[in-house]
């Protein structure tokens, strides 16, 4: 079944699958970030949730995280193509449609952890 993007079904769902994956907590060995991603034009309004990254595991949760390395912010359609695999992020940030807040060399770090992350993404039966 489902569930519905950006809800807590879907960060429950983003949760599990990043638990699941071996090849996720291989890349973030020895990684540490706190990321807080804002989704602009949602259907539901704006949609602020985040990513905590700490040595081989990461978690997600909606709502903003304290002391935030950095801050993604992006529209519900660039968010929607990311998370569909439709569109590279990278390919996004330099296309202007993914603006990036903060510690610019850790999210440099963190760049191949994120890709491994987001091809797990598009495992989760997603409604959009």
């Amino acid at each position: 079944m489902p569930v519905k993007y950006l809800s807590q079904e879907w960060i429950e769902a983003y949760n599990a699958a990043l638990a699941g994956d071996d090849a996720v907590r291989a890349a973030l060995k020895g990684k540490s970030a706190a990321l807080q991603m804002v989704i602009s034009g949602a259907p539901q309004g704006e949609v602020r949730y985040w990513l905590r990254i700490a040595d081989g595991g990461a978690s997600a949760g909606l709502g903003d995280i304290d002391g935030a390395d950095v801050t993604i912010s992006q529209s519900y359609e660039t968010s929607t193509q990311v998370n569909k695999g439709e569109l590279d992020g990278q390919k996004a940030f330099m296309q202007g449609k993914v603006k990036i807040a903060g510690k610019m060399l850790k999210m440099m770090q963190l760049r191949g952890p994120l890709e491994k992350v987001q091809t797990t993404l598009t495992t989760i039966d997603t409604e959009y």
